[in-house]
């Protein structure tokens, strides 16, 4: 009986310390997919801004005018960022330099997930424009012009079109197609997020982002390229436009999420209706 009670007490022992050595797989995990993506906390228009006075582009030439490299990381959940790594470089040494000022920049603001703060995968485009004396160009709106192309009358890519008067679109790389989209007067901006991706992840994906959307300002019912989904109208207060309408959608082995935002909700609301008229998938 003593045997039998001290081999009980070991087993006990033993699973308690197996139980409090468990892990949380959030705590280790790195998402690829996510609620709210990590971002820079100063946001990411100024992050580029400092991060372009950082980088010491003399020491590279160019002979398109443009430095591009590409850079993915981990944000971990306290904002830092590991596992650095260099995707693609036009020129030879670009990578090195553009991870050495990437460790120089302030923490993030992590990822979160299923209201958990989470380890994010993110990758980071980075162009440069430099002038014939190779130096680097120090205003991101002269960065953001270098990649926009300015249309009459219609947005036009590989994936969709639809009209939109004197735009600028720009791709920033960070999913299959993630279009920033904006009028001549800055009072809409457009977001359009392409991932190819299976049908039940993309499915999970449009029930994620419905289900993230808290304290919507209007909800409502729409019919969109022959397919009933839901729109949700939010504030965000840390953007410059921050009345935001927002859908998504699964479609042709693609998920998809489209929004208009504006500095009034009654705007952001106009816009986005004036898209959904003349919205064309290519997919």
């Amino acid at each position: 009986m003593k045997n039998t009670i001290l081999v009980f007490f070991f087993l006990f022992i033993g699973f308690k310390t197996i139980a409090q050595e468990t892990i949380d797989v959030d705590d280790i995990k790195v998402h690829s997919f996510v609620q709210r993506k990590a971002e820079p906390k100063e946001g990411l228009q100024y992050f580029y801004k400092n991060y372009m006075r950082k980088f010491n582009s003399a020491k590279f030439s160019s002979s398109t005018g443009t430095l591009d490299v590409r850079l993915k990381f981990v944000v971990e959940k306290d904002g830092t960022f590991s596992g650095i790594q260099v995707l693609n470089e036009s020129t030879e040494g670009l990578g090195e330099e553009a991870i050495r000022v990437l460790k120089t920049m302030p923490v993030w603001k992590p990822a979160t997930h299923n209201g958990k703060i989470v380890r994010s995968a993110f990758t980071l485009p980075i162009k440069i424009r430099v002038n014939e004396e190779d130096e680097k160009t120090e205003d991101i709106d002269e960065l953001e012009e270098t990649d926009a192309i300015i249309t009459a009358s219609i947005v036009e890519t590989e994936y969709f079109k639809f009209d939109c008067n004197q735009c600028s679109v720009r791709d920033t790389g960070l999913a299959t197609a993630d279009y920033r989209i904006e009028n001549k007067d800055k009072t809409v901006e457009y977001q359009v997020t392409i991932m190819q991706m299976p049908e039940d992840l993309g499915n999970e994906m449009v029930e994620m982002l419905d289900n993230n959307v808290k304290d919507p300002l209007t909800t409502f019912e729409i019919s969109f390229l022959n397919m009933s989904m839901k729109e949700f109208g939010f504030y965000d207060v840390y953007l410059k436009n921050p009345y935001i309408q927002i859908f998504s959608f699964y479609k042709n082995g693609h998920f998809i999420s489209i929004s208009a935002g504006s500095y009034k909700p009654e705007l952001a609301v106009r816009f986005m209706n004036e898209l959904k008229e003349t919205f064309k998938l290519k997919l």
